[in-house]
């Protein structure tokens, strides 16, 4: 059986933890907050998760993952202070979602085994897992994570080249900088923003890519559109002033209570529950779609 150490106990570690557990893969999990810890220690969803109280208890792991938060200088003194740890035979994953991977490892003495695992949120549902190597990165541990995730029944897709933000997250930030800037400048609401993404690009994307689609409409056609509608595009290298308001008055989101949207209302716990059960409806209906098309 593989056995994983997870460091992290929030959102995205529990979510691995959790998806690891169902494909029968041993789990360590390493919490730095002791209430946190003590809090998902009387979980039952974790009964079968070893919890440490210091990274160097975890022992005969094959791969360390880290889902701490974004922060590079956090990540960096991660990966050096556990380094000796563990045997250079342990690969060692970063679950950023925005950093270069070199940057990650700049300070690690063996950074042939540094390698970022994209785990798209929410972790334990989206198939979707961005493998990327750095410079350094051994051939080794590349094809060693690969066949990991294969045999979990992740989708893992190696990049070629590593890149802030990777695949997902860049095209995600255009999106999300193109739609602030429409709400901002007043053209719609964020609720209609919103609806409208959901009923024309949400449904097509779930069955056919950005690139696929072009080919589809016509590379003629959507040449003439651009050169005229490129042109009027956000473009700022900066983060918009209405997403800087939002910040500076702690309007995070959904995690106090309001954002866009008001969530004060909300049941928070099960709207993300039907949310996570609509995600899988739609992954069973693509999967179905691409196993016939292969046929």
């Amino acid at each position: 059986m593989k056995h994983v150490c997870i460091i992290g106990g929030g959102f995205m570690g529990t979510a691995l933890t959790k998806y690891f557990l169902d494909a029968q893969i041993k789990v360590s999990l390493y919490e730095g907050f002791t209430a946190r810890r003590q809090e998902l220690m009387v979980d039952k969803a974790f009964q079968e998760v070893l919890f440490l109280e210091s990274i160097e208890d975890c022992k005969e792991v094959d791969f360390v993952i880290e889902a701490i938060t974004e922060n590079l200088e956090a990540k960096q003194h991660l990966f050096e202070s556990i380094e000796d740890f563990f045997p250079t035979s342990t690969t060692f994953c970063t679950n950023t979602s925005s950093y270069l991977i070199s940057s990650i490892a700049e300070n690690v003495k063996h950074k042939e085994r540094v390698i970022g695992t994209h785990f798209f949120s929410p972790a334990h549902i989206t198939p979707l897992v961005e493998v990327i190597p750095s410079a350094f990165t051994d051939e080794h541990h590349i094809q060693k994570t690969m066949a990991f995730l294969q045999s979990i029944h992740k989708k893992p897709v190696l990049l070629k080249k590593e890149i802030q933000g990777f695949v997902a997250n860049r095209l995600q930030s255009a999106l999300s900088r193109e739609a602030m800037s429409l709400v901002q400048k007043g053209i719609v609401s964020p609720e209609e923003l919103d609806f409208i993404a959901k009923w024309s690009l949400g449904i097509r994307l779930a069955n056919t890519g950005p690139l696929e689609q072009r080919d589809i409409n016509g590379l003629d056609t959507h040449m003439a559109i651009v050169k005229y509608v490129y042109p009027t595009l956000e473009n700022g290298i900066e983060p918009l002033s209405i997403h800087e308001q939002l910040i500076e008055d702690k309007r995070f989101g959904m995690k106090t209570n309001e954002g866009f949207y008001d969530w004060s209302t909300t049941d928070k716990k099960q709207y993300l529950a039907q949310k996570d059960d609509f995600l899988l409806n739609i992954i069973r209906a693509v999967s179905a779609q691409d196993e016939e098309v292969n046929e």
